[in-house]
């Protein structure tokens, strides 16, 4: 198989791809499954709603990274520490005004 292009997708958005393989009568693999429940469980949002928020974020705040925004949109953190850890952890590096941007955005 060859990758032609990839782009980060929410964990809801895994789940609507995945449901709608399994209802089209595809198999899915033991990994599809098991990203399946996981997936289901863990998605807070619904996928059009987190690409519109990782949009914004992405808009807003320019030094995010695509996959950064997307994952700030997922988990919604609520204070400064966790944001700083999503952001550590995809290796961005933000002011801490640009922070409490990101923050006030997804508070909406």
């Amino acid at each position: 198989m060859k990758i032609l292009s990839s782009s980060p997708v929410s964990i809801s958005k895994v789940t609507e791809i995945l449901e709608k393989r399994a209802k089209s009568g595809e198999e899915l693999g033991y990994e599809q499954v098991n990203a399946l429940e996981h997936a289901a469980e863990f998605s807070l949002i619904d996928s059009k709603k987190t690409a519109s928020l990782a949009a914004k974020l992405k808009r807003e705040v320019p030094l995010l990274t695509d996959e950064t925004a997307m994952k700030l949109a997922e988990i919604q953190p609520i204070t400064p520490e966790l944001a700083k850890t999503i952001l550590i952890y995809s290796k961005v590096e933000l002011p801490d005004e640009e922070v409490e941007r990101v923050l006030t955005i997804i508070k909406g």
